[in-house]
């Protein structure tokens, strides 16, 4: 190891490598061990290695991908903080009958019901995380090995710089030459990428009224899911009717998974697209290089205050989408603003004239999306792409203009195929949309039998029954748990 007035042969190189290579050839170091013909104590190292094996204390273990979930899961709690609760049994109720109402008008739509329609979780802050957790790994996992990948290539292009040989390390270049530095950059990278996305996630789970209001997956699909704090603080200071707020959130809900459901290729399309966007990223490495080196200095898992400035510095990380990035963009947000669109005229029509307070609950629920809040910025972050708009109202100024030239045809014609989904351009320009797709395809007048060829839909007898079944299933859940506890 070198001291102060001794230059280091690694001055110049990234402050992790530096003091993991002069540790590797200083005094009692792994290289002398080689030599002695001993065992080399590669956990013992500092940079890199301490960094891998003092975060990975977070997880309980070396993650198994490219974000460490546990880490993740343990970030997203503390940014959560104390600020959470379970809902109340008579929010539970309260949810139940709105999505029980919110079924049976939807049950006149052209929309199917899924199966399991009826299936509703009324959920805390946390529970909206651990299903979140998830849903969201295929949108989160591709961004973050990309990041991981760079912090490799980083390392690679610095010790391919330096001439070991020349400064008389002939030994160590040895031992380094089949070394693979994303061996060491992958636990590193999963526990960088599980903090931000704790950090997101955590944000996210403060604000979010229900399971579909982002417009990407952050829930199983099988389950609308309430998250009763946020509904409370939303609509606490409104001089609404709780009931029709319920009923007009549970129609949001329901809409969204009988279109995901009737349009089978749906999901995993917006799942591709993300990929593909994701395959496209490009990290700032200087950027990244100086949040690991911050990194290095040591988080204690047991101090809260080092976790929380550990998780800042890890959604401080900024990705700029590239050209061919932008161009994916632009397709990502028609879809998710198309589906918005489409789901917000489901909801007007079911709910028709009956909740008089319905425009005041929907001019509320506009301003929410009007307002960009601090869990979508961190979304965009988190992702590297922003998948909501800047004009929340796009996606409906398409419906109702292709809607008025062509009835619902026009939409069902959107939905067909997923090279006729509108992009950003197409979205601001109608005309243009109807010119590229329209008149090329047989496509029903009526809508619902475009959906035939869409896959099974299959409904229950009643919305009664489908109703009663997840009381059925809650309960026994519940009996399971007490049991669990008297065990």
């Amino acid at each position: 190891m070198t001291d102060d007035t001794t230059p280091s042969p690694f001055d110049g190189m990234p402050e992790e490598f530096r003091r993991m290579l002069e540790q590797l050839t200083g005094p009692g170091g792994p290289l002398e061990a080689l030599a002695s013909g001993g065992m080399p104590d590669l956990g013992a190292l500092g940079g890199l290695g301490g960094l891998a094996g003092g975060l990975g204390g977070l997880g309980g273990g070396a993650p198994d991908g490219p974000v460490d979930w546990r880490i993740a899961r343990r970030a997203a709690m503390q940014a959560l903080g104390s600020d959470d609760r379970s809902p109340t049994e008579a929010e539970v109720r309260a949810a139940e009958e709105a999505l029980h109402i919110a079924e049976l008008w939807l049950d006149g739509s052209s929309l199917p019901a899924p199966p399991d329609a009826g299936r509703i979780q009324v959920a805390a802050r946390g529970d909206w995380v651990d299903a979140a957790l998830v849903a969201m790994r295929p949108l989160v996992e591709p961004v973050a090995a990309a990041s991981t990948e760079t912090m490799a290539d980083l390392a690679r292009q610095q010790l391919d710089e330096v001439d070991l040989d020349a400064m008389g390390l002939g030994p160590l270049a040895g031992m380094l030459g089949g070394l693979d530095p994303g061996q060491l950059l992958r636990p590193v990278g999963a526990t960088l990428a599980g903090l931000q996305a704790g950090q997101v996630l955590g944000e996210l789970a403060g604000n979010l009224l229900h399971g579909t209001e982002l417009g990407i997956p952050t829930g199983p699909r099988s389950t609308a899911l309430f998250v009763a704090p946020n509904i409370a603080a939303t609509f606490g200071d409104w001089d609404l009717d709780e009931t029709e707020v319920l009923i007009v959130l549970a129609l949001h809900e329901a809409a969204n998974r009988r279109l995901f459901h009737a349009v089978t290729w749906l999901e995993g399309h917006v799942h591709d697209l993300v990929a593909t966007f994701a395959a496209g990223t490009e990290v700032d490495a200087d950027q990244l290089r100086r949040m690991t080196e911050e990194l290095l200095h040591g988080v204690d898992p047991s101090d809260p205050e080092q976790l929380q400035q550990a998780m800042q510095s890890a959604a401080g990380l900024h990705l700029t989408p590239t050209p061919e990035q932008e161009r994916v963009l632009a397709r990502i947000q028609g879809v998710t603003a198309l589906v918005g669109a489409w789901t917000r005229r489901e909801v007007e029509r079911a709910a028709a004239d009956r909740l008089p307070g319905r425009a005041r609950i929907e001019e509320v629920l506009r301003r929410r999306r009007a307002t960009r809040a601090d869990g979508d910025q961190l979304l965009a972050t988190l992702l590297g792409l922003d998948i909501t708009h800047d004009d929340p109202s796009l996606g409906d100024d398409f419906v109702a203009a292709v809607t008025a030239e062509l009835g619902d045809r026009a939409l069902h014609e959107a939905i067909g195929h997923p090279e006729n989904l509108p992009d950003l351009d197409e979205l601001r320009d109608p005309e243009a949309w109807l010119a590229r797709v329209h008149g090329g395809s047989d496509v029903p007048d009526d809508p619902a039998a475009l959906l035939d060829g869409l896959g099974e839909a299959p409904v229950e007898d009643s919305a009664d029954d489908r109703i009663a079944a997840a009381r059925e299933e809650r309960d026994d859940q519940g009996d399971d748990a007490g049991d669990d506890a008297e065990g």
